[in-house]
Order: C-alpha cells, then sequence, then structure tokens
C-alpha cells in the first residue's frame, strides 16, 4: 500500500483581522513530485468574516514568494463569509509538480473581513507521498 504521510501545517487557531498565519514549511525533497496537497479547513462564525489560503514557495527557505499558475487545481481560495452560525468549509490545495524547483513550500491563511472572535479559526495539513514511493 501507498503511503500517504500527513504534516501538520496549521494547527487551529483564530487570528486577528489580517494576520496572516505562515504553515510550517515542508521540505520539498522528502515528498515525490507532483505529490503534496495541503487540506485547508476554516471554520467561521462571525458574519463579513472570511478565510483565505493560499500557497508559497521558498528557495532559501528563509524568503517566501505567492505561487501562481499550477495546471492541477487552483493554488488560492477564498471561503464564504460567517452568518453567526459557524460556517465550515474544507478545500484541498495542491503544490504542482514546479514546487520541487524550490527548498520549501508551505501554505498561508488569513482571516479578513470584520473583528473575527475566538470561534473563527483556521487549520491546514499537507499530505504528501515519500519521495522514491511511487512506482
Amino acid at each position: 500500500m501507498l503511503a500517504r504521510i500527513p504534516y501538520v501545517a496549521l494547527a487551529t487557531l483564530n487570528t486577528t483581522n489580517g494576520t496572516a498565519r505562515n504553515g510550517t514549511a515542508l521540505t520539498t525533497e522528502f515528498a515525490a513530485p507532483g505529490t503534496i496537497a495541503v487540506v485547508c479547513t476554516a471554520d467561521v462564525k462571525t458574519s463579513s468574516v472570511l478565510a483565505t489560503f493560499k500557497l508559497q514557495v521558498s528557495v532559501d527557505g528563509t524568503t517566501f514568494v505567492d505561487l501562481s499558475g499550477g495546471t492541477s487545481s487552483p493554488i488560492t481560495f477564498a471561503t464564504a463569509s460567517g452568518t453567526g452560525s459557524t460556517v465550515t468549509t474544507t478545500k484541498v490545495l495542491s503544490f504542482d509538480i514546479a514546487a520541487h524547483a524550490f527548498v520549501q513550500c508551505r501554505v498561508v491563511a488569513t482571516l479578513s473581513g470584520a473583528t473575527t472572535n475566538i470561534d473563527d479559526t483556521t487549520a491546514a495539513t499537507m499530505y504528501y507521498v515519500p519521495f522514491g514511493k511511487l512506482s
């Protein structure tokens, strides 16, 4: 059976309006090219608050830049806003094979809109197939 490794990039947390949460970076050499996917989840309760997720890459592990383009799926998305009741949105973003031209990759989540409260949270888990394990 093919192993798929989960990697918690962003634990479930709340942030203030407009504050980007940079996920823990994954070194791309651990993953087979084209196998890095990120399950992004937002629970938003506050009206007029939404969560935005995006993918970034780095050539040196220090400076990260937004990834754009990609052929397999969108590399950014925004959730629906809260309604006073919690609205949960879960989507998968995937790194294109070109991400392996970089040393590290990560996901970034931002809550924006109205002032957030403790019930507005974001989380992300990366999944990948280890390098050398695809036949």
